[in-house]
């Protein structure tokens, strides 16, 4: 149990001693908890309140009350019986809701508060709960001497930091020193997405507002879609449904869901196997996964199955089988030499201030070695920002974005190409995903918008990414049996190349807002891509996962330090690719 303790810890690259972990052992006896879920529970709490400490003997008192809180809450929830009648409420009664802090809570993520702080309404004109933000209230602008004047903020500490441009990760491990000079200065790579048009993203549309039977049928066509691969993979002539009564072995096909009576997560006594309308008219049953030594689960998967039903109420599954993962994209590269690419994610402040310290660093990076490319994805304006959440901004949102553009497109280089990929977390924009790109007034001819996720095609070499963290998300949803020293992160990455999709996590996590038709355009993987960039919160690596270079260079802030970066060069000829990588400490 210790070992997997700290497996779990290390996938977010913390070490604790052993004390630590002996006390994370008792809390995972006392309260019957698996080490991953006690993980998750200690990144959650941290990351609101600690403001990403590492666990020790004194704060892991305060995170076993919380703990036990939140354990406590949750049951308290499933064992509450239903009302007689539900309750309707109106735009009144959702504004009387609000102003009770403990409930939201229970929602949302808490906002860190100092000791003996009072509750206060926040600045006058700027709304205390965003959740409520556009439900029919209405708010006066403010112009900027309106808020209250900046406070310094933690800068300090990122310019005193001693480890920067540390490289943490070389991919190949064992090449040597890369010339980051850039060749053939006048020419530039021709950049262009891949797939779907962005348009339907760009024009004005009604996001989350579908229907119920459209999000069905999205849902429907993913599982149509993967389960004609894998009849292939499996060479059979159909499936059979879930729910019939059957003793021999049968092939059937799904989604895997949770049963939301035996568990707020997915557990092997809640894995529900969600049939097609077709074959099994929809229904649900439950699976019985005691046969398999090895598995791996999380919501929204479509999977086929084999096994038998013999009650005709619950499957015993003898083997699983994921949807192939297609070939890597076969094209012509035309490269006129080296290709060198830079790559960051935001967000580009301290949590706790607005002065883009970590942003001017990589600028002047990016300027001392001029790479042909660089891509700079969101959030730009973090809506996790403390003096964000707080309304303590010298400027509107828009107008803080605006001023970072002016000043990226002032001070990179003219002859350095520049992509620029948008977070759902950008408070000044739209808050759903796929995020459409910026507007592209203004802009200077280097700089290119596109949305979250895309593909990308630079002169044949084809890049996937997203701003997303997608494997965060997957990391506490996923369940798992793996033989000892598996790759979990590989493993991760593998879903979503398995899936064909950026985002196959259904339901998301509670602080996406995905809309599902749109998605069905723009957040497919139908390829396996030259490269693929997934920054997250989990720790940075650089990865072949079956023949695509995987790269995670975390965050350009990580806490309140430095985090880091990834360059890459690209050599290729005809069909074929070669790609040496970095990540980078800013």
């Amino acid at each position: 149990m210790e070992e997997h303790l700290l497996n779990e810890f290390e996938e977010f690259g913390l070490t604790p001693n052993k004390k630590v972990l002996e006390k994370c052992i008792e809390l995972l006896i006392k309260y019957e908890i698996t080490p991953d879920t006690l993980v998750n529970h200690w990144i959650g709490y941290t990351a609101t309140k600690l403001q990403d400490e590492a666990p020790s003997l004194e704060n892991l008192i305060s995170f076993e009350k919380d703990l036990c809180r939140e354990l406590s809450s949750k049951t308290k929830v499933k064992s509450e019986p239903l009302g007689e009648s539900p309750v309707i409420h109106n735009i009144t009664t959702i504004t009387q809701i609000a102003e009770d802090d403990e409930l939201l809570v229970g929602y949302g993520t808490p906002v860190r508060k100092s000791v003996g702080a009072k509750r206060t309404s926040g600045l006058e004109g700027t709304p205390q709960n965003k959740r409520l933000a556009g439900l029919g209230q209405s708010y006066p602008v403010h112009s900027p001497s309106t808020f209250s004047p900046s406070t310094p903020g933690t800068a300090s500490k990122f310019s005193t930091r001693n480890n920067a441009g540390e490289v943490v990760v070389k991919y190949p491990a064992d090449d040597g020193v890369i010339n980051w000079t850039r060749s053939n200065e006048k020419w530039e790579p021709n950049i262009q997405v891949h797939g779907t048009a962005e348009t339907k993203l760009t024009a004005k549309y009604n996001y989350m507002f579908s229907r119920l039977k459209d999000k069905f049928d999205v849902l429907e066509e993913q599982i149509n879609d993967l389960g004609d691969l894998m009849k292939r993979k499996l060479a059979v002539d159909d499936f059979e449904p879930n729910n019939i009564l059957k003793s021999d072995s049968f092939h059937s096909v799904g989604r895997i869901c949770c049963d939301a009576t035996s568990g707020s997560r997915l557990n092997t006594s809640s894995l529900l196997l969600e049939g097609t309308r077709n074959t099994a008219s929809g229904q649900s049953v439950p699976l019985d996964v005691s046969q398999l030594k090895e598995f791996s689960f999380f919501p929204g998967q479509v999977i086929a199955i084999e096994g038998s039903n013999p009650t005709g109420k619950k499957m015993v599954v003898t083997s699983i089988t994921s949807p192939p993962i297609n070939p890597v994209f076969k094209t012509d590269i035309f490269l006129e030499g080296p290709l060198n690419v830079m790559v960051t994610c935001g967000p580009f402040t301290l949590p706790d201030d607005l002065e883009f310290a970590p942003l001017v660093e990589f600028i002047q990076q990016v300027n001392s070695i001029l790479p042909h490319l660089v891509i700079l994805m969101g959030p730009f304006v973090d809506v996790k920002n403390k003096k964000v959440e707080n309304g303590d901004l010298d400027y509107s949102y828009q107008e803080q974005f605006d001023i970072v553009m002016k000043e990226l497109q002032s001070k990179i280089s003219d002859s350095v190409q520049v992509c620029i990929i948008p977070s759902w977390r950008d408070v000044h924009y739209r808050a759903v995903y796929p995020t459409p790109p910026f507007p592209q007034e203004n802009k200077a001819p280097n700089f290119h918008f596109f949305s979250d996720p895309c593909v990308l095609n630079v002169n044949g070499v084809f890049i996937a990414l997203t701003s997303t963290d997608i494997l965060f998300h997957l990391s506490k949803e996923e369940i798992a049996v793996a033989p000892h020293g598996s790759d979990r992160l590989g493993r991760l990455v593998s879903h979503l190349l398995s899936q064909q999709s950026f985002y196959p996590l259904n339901p998301p996590s509670e602080e996406m807002s995905i809309d599902l038709e749109q998605a069905e355009d723009h957040c497919k993987l139908s390829f396996t891509p030259h490269l693929l960039f997934v920054p997250s919160d989990l720790r940075h690596f650089i990865k072949n996962v079956n023949g695509c270079v995987v790269v995670n260079m975390e965050r350009a802030v990580k806490g309140f330090c430095g985090g880091t970066y990834s360059r890459l060069q690209i050599n290729g000829e005809a069909s074929s690719v070669q790609i040496k990588a970095e990540v980078v400490r800013l």
